[in-house]
């Protein structure tokens, strides 16, 4: 009977994950196809929320993680209508720090318990893939901050024209995986730093991951025994 609520209890777990990942990998696909009308600002603030409900979803069985989770997205719905009410560069700028620190916060509690498992499911497969999503989302929204600030941060090569959300989005993930096309390129200290240490986290977090799984494979395998 206890052998059958655990597997129910896994398998709510997953389903919880691979909810969370389905609105990670649908904001990654959606946001380049969005532009600036009224109408897809408002479904792209949508699919954020969206995501950052699956991440509370995700901390359900971390009860205190789950409990602040849930405190500072609800905090983060308030600040999502900010800058359609005031219409100001500065709410929108907060909006984006606010992303930056809830997907950032969302990696760091998923790595911190996908460290201390003990045993190799689809649980744990799906997490990892999540925090790699989480951080190459955390800091596409952290570039946003820059460079609303410092519009010249990043730039096309060969053009001067100002890059927008996905554009960023975009660089965040080529950065993450050290792909390194050159299309866009930061163009100040704080942004070039930035890429830095995103492509040497990308780098160490496959290295430490696949070494962990691995690692936790083989002490579970009865043949390594």
């Amino acid at each position: 009977m206890k052998k059958i609520s655990n597997s129910a209890s896994r398998n709510k777990e997953w389903l919880r994950t691979s909810a969370f990942l389905f609105s990670l990998i649908v904001i990654i696909f959606v946001y380049p196809f969005l532009d600036e009308s009224p109408s897809e600002k408002l479904i792209a603030s949508a699919l954020v929320l969206f995501t950052l409900a699956g991440g509370v979803s995700a901390m359900f069985s971390h009860r205190h993680a789950f409990w602040i989770a849930l405190v500072l997205v609800a905090g983060s719905v308030i600040v999502e209508i900010l800058p359609y009410v005031f219409h100001e560069d500065f709410f929108k700028s907060i909006t984006y720090l606010r992303s930056f620190v809830i997907y950032g916060f969302f990696a760091v509690l998923l790595f911190y318990y996908l460290l201390k498992v003990k045993h190799l499911s689809t649980v744990e497969i799906g997490n990892a893939i999540s925090i790699y999503l989480l951080v190459g989302l955390s800091f596409a929204y952290l570039y946003c901050f820059i460079i609303q600030f410092y519009p010249d941060a990043f730039c096309f090569s060969g053009n001067l024209e100002r890059t927008s959300q996905p554009d960023l989005i975009y660089y965040s993930f080529v950065t993450l995986t050290t792909t390194g096309y050159g299309d866009i390129f930061p163009t100040m200290k704080i942004s070039r730093l930035l890429a830095n240490v995103e492509s040497i986290f990308g780098v160490f977090f496959i290295a430490v991951i696949i070494g962990r799984m691995v690692g936790i494979s083989k002490k579970n395998d009865p043949a390594e025994k």
